[in-house]
């Protein structure tokens, strides 16, 4: 009898062990986002909301959505992939990386200086001045750096305001950070950006107005939890707390 007790003892106490090991499984599955620098500040809010939702942990790799692509098809894993202009998300469709995709919320480029500005910037030639310290983002590594370029080609301003350019950056939060700390002057940003920094104002380009870009996030094919993924793709794009905090951060929804 006693034998018998100690077994049932052993069986319980066996049957816990692998209830609680299951439970901390379920409790510890994460997900792996390479993320845009610009929408940083929206998702380190929304992947706290959702792992207190869920329990799904989501880890954020941040960078510009250039570097983000090539790292994605040197790697060949991870589960999401979050890219600032429409155009890296077409490349990666291209390469055969993303199973779907949704977009998130509309950016602009806007030309981004000191608060105040006290060098008197009006106008895009203006970067040119004397004594102009003017940065972009790389055209190779970051979407607002290859909006730039592109729209400035097309503007055909492009082979003059190249050789003002004082500096080039990994991302937008480099340019911004940059302009906050006075390293630099002037720089090309997205409006979103320049709205979660007090220390930023814009000068108005009209023809940058054409430029406006869809944020824009998809489930790689090379997520090994996929179901997962888009049920988080899904909250990011569709969910009251996800939107809110867009909208807090200064992004509007499409019309």
């Amino acid at each position: 009898m006693e034998f018998m007790r100690k077994y049932r003892v052993a069986l319980v106490v066996l049957l816990l062990f692998l209830v609680l090991g299951c439970k901390n499984k379920q409790e510890q599955k994460s997900l792996l986002l390479y993320c845009a620098a610009v929408v940083k500040p929206v998702l380190e809010e929304v992947t706290k909301d959702y792992y207190k939702e869920t329990g799904v942990q989501i880890d954020l790799q941040y960078g510009g959505s250039g570097t983000l692509l090539s790292n994605i098809r040197v790697a060949k894993q991870g589960d999401l992939y979050l890219s600032a202009d429409i155009s890296y998300m077409h490349d990666a469709i291209k390469y055969n990386l993303i199973k779907e995709s949704k977009p998130l919320a509309p950016i602009t480029p806007v030309l981004a200086v000191l608060s105040g500005n006290p060098k008197n910037i009006k106008q895009l030639k203006d970067v040119c001045a004397k004594d102009i310290r003017f940065s972009i983002a790389n055209p190779n590594a970051a979407s607002i750096g290859r909006v730039t370029k592109s729209m400035l080609v097309t503007s055909g301003d492009w082979d003059i305001v190249k050789n003002c350019i004082y500096v080039q950056m990994p991302t937008v939060s480099d340019v911004a950070n940059a302009l906050k700390l006075k390293t630099i002057d002037v720089g090309v940003i997205w409006d979103v950006t320049a709205n979660q920094y007090k220390e930023i104002d814009t000068v108005e380009v009209d023809f940058f107005k054409r430029y406006t870009e869809n944020v824009t996030v998809g489930v790689l094919k090379s997520s090994k939890q996929p179901n997962e993924a888009s049920k988080f793709m899904d909250y990011l794009a569709k969910s009251p707390k996800s939107k809110s905090v867009f909208k807090k951060l200064g992004y509007t929804e499409f019309e």
